[in-house]
């Protein structure tokens, strides 16, 4: 945690600080069958307001308890100043189906993730079509928490590498979309209700450039 700290304050020069608040939920229908749901807040640079929200859901099918599959919809939208200096809201709609491994290695829970993503992307009242694909993969590890880690302080790590696979024209012409690299501290409350709080390392393809933000994420995740 402390190598990532130095490492954004390194940075802050060359690149956005940003804050996110981001609740995970999933609801049991029945042995099989979830339903999931994310939102999100996202901040502008140096946390001046408000600058984009996501809002997520998908049915989740358990083949058992290590692999599951989903299909859902998401909505995102960013609010960006035109020419003008006008917010203007820029809307991206997405369908996306994924599949989900965990397992656990000694008492270190592990998370691995495959998304694709139809993005239907609407800016300057025209709509653009592209199809990404992401890998995620994540591991939550105990440090001080009871035996069956149902309680305690754990550290989490997870990286998700974005690419796009169909139109990247309509995107930023490049196969690279951007990867999140993060590190966070975490407290179990039981095995329903986790919190985390850390930071996480932003880069993302441009036309001509590289963007880099700090985030700094709130992580709520419930499970009922």
């Amino acid at each position: 945690m402390a190598i990532f700290c130095l490492i954004a304050f390194h940075t802050a020069a060359q690149t956005e600080n940003t804050g996110w608040l981001f609740i995970s939920h999933s609801q049991k229908i029945n042995r099989k069958f979830d339903v999931l749901a994310d939102i999100q807040f996202r901040s502008s640079d140096q946390l001046r307001d408000f600058s984009a929200l996501l809002l997520r859901t998908a049915l989740n099918y358990n083949f058992n308890k290590h692999h599951a599959v989903a299909a859902g919809y998401a909505f995102l939208g960013k609010w960006e100043k035109d020419d003008s200096g006008f917010k203007v809201l820029n809307p991206e709609n997405r369908i996306y189906q994924q599949y989900l491994f965990n397992t656990d290695i000694g008492r270190t829970e592990w998370s691995l993730r495959f998304r694709l993503e139809q993005r239907f992307i609407t800016a300057e009242k025209q709509t653009n079509f592209s199809q990404r694909a992401r890998f995620f993969a994540a591991a939550q590890i105990p440090i001080v928490a009871n035996e069956e880690f149902s309680r305690g302080i754990y550290t989490g790590v997870q990286n998700e590498l974005f690419l796009n696979v169909i139109n990247k024209n309509n995107i930023n012409g490049s196969v690279f979309d951007q990867n999140r690299s993060s590190i966070s501290l975490g407290y179990r409350w039981s095995k329903k209700i986790d919190t985390e709080f850390g930071y996480l390392f932003w880069t993302q393809k441009e036309d001509k450039d590289y963007a880099k933000t700090n985030v700094w994420q709130l992580m709520i995740t419930t499970s009922f």
